[in-house]
């Protein structure tokens, strides 16, 4: 039964403005998709919410690994069916995987409308994941222990920024530079500083005549936690730059890109409260978004965004 259909339902309108399909999976304790790059112009995405910040009450029985339901879904279908969960007149909704007489698999939301009782029901086709090969363009990108990476932490209002920032750099080229930069701290640190000196740089050129930038400042770089295996947080400091106690990391990528992932997060009006941006130079631009946590929660739920640099 759902409890709290809204933030699905923005989570799933933000990432319909990137795609047309994704890969849902359904265990005892996540609600996860996948965006390949292949179906996004480059672009890869992940996301994961807690089943309790989803759901009153879920059931998952799945004979396959850890519990797992996995399908392959059309995102408008699906974008369509949350948003009447997310009526004023609906009072309660129950989804379920059923089969309809003609076999195929189907996610079924049955509405009920508050005011008349009325049933509504809504279906939506799928395609159950049967080979594990099928899920292979959908993982998370590896990354070696201690590559070269920088990241810091954006809050939830540089990022509506950015993107207005972005939006007017599309009309004086196609590339943004994208430019990290810290002072170095202890030599036991990491290279970090403390507090807030770290900067995020967007620059672009225009006919290699005229050079425009904006810089984000007094910004944090995000703290590591012990064990963590995440690279936004573990990758190490690049080569220091020319300039004597400074720190950057740097990657070219398509203005276009960034813009569609920007929008898509504005647009949707998805509840947010802080990013990540990791620059992993040569390799790509990793934009983490972390969503409100629920009570009881045991992780971050976020959204993945692998942006493609131009080399």
């Amino acid at each position: 039964q759902f409890g709290h259909p809204a933030q699905l339902s923005k989570l799933v309108s933000m990432m319909n403005k990137l795609a047309t399909s994704c890969v849902v999976h359904l265990t005892p304790d996540l609600v996860a998709f996948a965006i390949p790059p292949s179906a996004s112009s480059g672009v890869q995405v992940s996301a994961e919410l807690s089943q309790r910040s989803v759901f009153f009450e879920h059931r998952v029985e799945s004979k396959a690994e850890n519990n797992r339901i996995s399908f392959f879904v059309n995102l408008d279908n699906l974008n369509r069916a949350l948003k009447s969960c997310c009526s004023n007149k609906t009072q309660k909704t129950q989804v379920k995987l059923t089969k309809k007489m003609n076999g195929g698999p189907t996610l079924t939301f049955e509405i009920v409308l508050s005011e008349s009782q009325v049933h509504v029901l809504h279906d939506v086709p799928l395609r159950i994941v049967q080979d594990a090969e099928e899920l292979h363009s959908y993982s998370d990108p590896l990354f070696e222990p201690g590559i070269e990476a920088l990241s810091v932490v954006l809050p939830q209002g540089d990022v509506r920024n950015m993107r207005n920032v972005v939006e007017r750099m599309k009309m004086f080229s196609d590339y943004v530079l994208l430019t990290v930069r810290d002072s170095l701290g202890d030599a036991g640190s990491g290279g970090r500083s403390g507090g807030r000196s770290a900067e995020l740089q967007l620059q672009v050129e225009k006919e290699s005549l005229v050079t425009i930038s904006t810089t984000f400042t007094k910004l944090e770089r995000p703290e590591q936690d012990l064990g963590e295996t995440d690279v936004t947080l573990t990758g190490a400091a690049p080569p220091n730059s020319e300039i004597e106690g400074i720190v950057e990391a740097s990657a070219t990528l398509h203005l276009k890109q960034m813009g569609r992932v920007l929008n898509g997060l504005i647009s949707s009006d998805i509840k947010m409260h802080s990013s990540i941006c990791c620059v992993v130079p040569s390799r790509t631009i990793v934009f983490k978004v972390f969503l409100p946590i629920f009570e009881g929660d045991e992780q971050n739920p976020s959204i993945v965004f692998y942006l493609p640099v131009q080399l």
